[in-house]
C-alpha cells in the first residue's frame, strides 16, 4: 500500500475519534463533583453527585425535597412534589411546569441520567418557598426552607417532628368509587386546629371530622380516574410540626401504591 493512502487513512482516523470524542462531550451533562448543597444548614449526601447544565444545579428527585419537608412522587415521567402548603409539577424533557396549577417555564428540563431522575435545584426549592443563595467562590448552594426547620415561635425554638407518621391509611390501593372516605391514625395527638389536609393539591380541611387518634373526610369533589396524593400537615400537642402523605389510585385499576412520608 503506498505510503501516502497509509499516511492519509491515519489522519482521516485521528480525526473521526477527535470528533467521536467530542460529540460525546457535549452529549454528557457536567458532572458537578466539586458542586456542595446545604440544606438548612446540613450538607447533602448524594448517590447522584449534582450535575450542572447550561448554568443550572441539578440534583437527584428526592431527598433535598424530603428536607425540606415535601413529599414527592414520580409517576410515567411526571414530577409532583407537595409541602408547605404548595404543589409543584414538573415532567422530563419539559420546560413546561406548575407551581399550585399556575404555568412556569423552566430555563433547562429535567432529565435522566443512568436511572437517577435530576431536576432544576433552584427552581424547586424557592417553588416550595425556600430562599436559595449561590456562593460561586466555594460552589456551594445554601437552601433554607420554611418546613424542614418549623418556623420559630416566640420564647422558644420548635423543630420538626421527624419521628410522626399515619397509620390505617385508607385507602392505599385502587378504588372504583371517585368519592372515596380517606381515614388515618396519628402516630401521637395533634392539635385539631392546627390539622390541615389536601387531595391532589385541594385543601378538603373544611370537611375533616378530627378526632384526638385521626381523621376522616370524604372530598366533596370527584376524583377523576388515575393517581391521587392526600397531604397532611400540622402540629402535634408537643409543638412539632409534621408533614406527610400517601396515594391512592381511582379507576379500578390493580395494583398496590406504598405509603410515602
Amino acid at each position: 500500500m503506498p505510503k501516502k493512502t497509509i499516511a492519509h487513512r491515519a489522519v482521516l482516523a485521528v480525526f473521526t475519534l477527535t470528533s467521536l470524542g467530542a460529540m460525546l462531550a457535549v452529549a454528557q451533562p457536567a458532572l458537578g463533583q466539586d458542586v456542595e448543597v446545604v440544606v438548612n444548614g446540613g450538607q447533602m449526601q448524594f448517590n447522584q453527585p449534582p450535575v450542572e447544565r447550561d448554568g443550572r444545579v441539578f440534583v437527584p428527585l428526592r431527598g433535598v425535597f424530603e428536607r425540606l419537608g415535601a413529599s414527592v412522587v414520580y409517576d410515567n415521567g411526571t414530577i409532583n412534589a407537595t409541602g408547605n402548603g404548595r404543589n409543584v409539577s414538573l415532567q422530563i424533557g419539559s420546560t413546561q411546569a406548575t407551581v399550585n396549577g399556575q404555568p412556569q417555564i423552566l430555563d433547562v428540563a429535567p432529565f435522566i441520567v443512568g436511572s437517577t431522575t435530576l431536576v432544576p435545584l433552584r427552581f424547586i426549592a424557592q417553588a416550595l418557598g425556600a430562599s436559595v443563595d449561590w456562593n460561586n467562590d466555594t460552589s456551594t448552594v445554601t437552601i433554607t426552607g420554611t418546613n424542614g426547620s418549623a418556623e420559630a415561635r416566640p420564647g422558644r425554638e420548635d423543630q420538626r417532628n421527624l419521628s410522626f407518621h399515619l397509620s390505617n391509611e385508607t385507602p392505599t390501593d385502587s378504588v372504583n368509587t371517585r368519592n372515596p372516605a380517606l381515614h388515618a391514625t396519628y402516630s401521637e395527638p395533634v392539635k385539631r386546629g392546627s390539622l390541615r389536609v389536601s387531595v391532589d393539591g385541594r385543601d378538603v380541611t373544611s370537611n375533616v371530622y378530627s378526632s384526638a387518634s385521626g381523621f376522616d373526610v370524604t372530598p366533596s369533589f370527584p376524583l377523576g380516574r388515575g393517581t391521587h396524593r392526600v397531604t397532611v400537615t400540622g402540629t402535634t400537642e408537643a409543638g412539632a410540626s409534621f408533614s406527610t402523605a400517601w396515594t391512592f389510585r381511582t379507576g379500578g385499576i390493580s395494583g398496590t401504591t406504598p405509603r410515602e412520608k
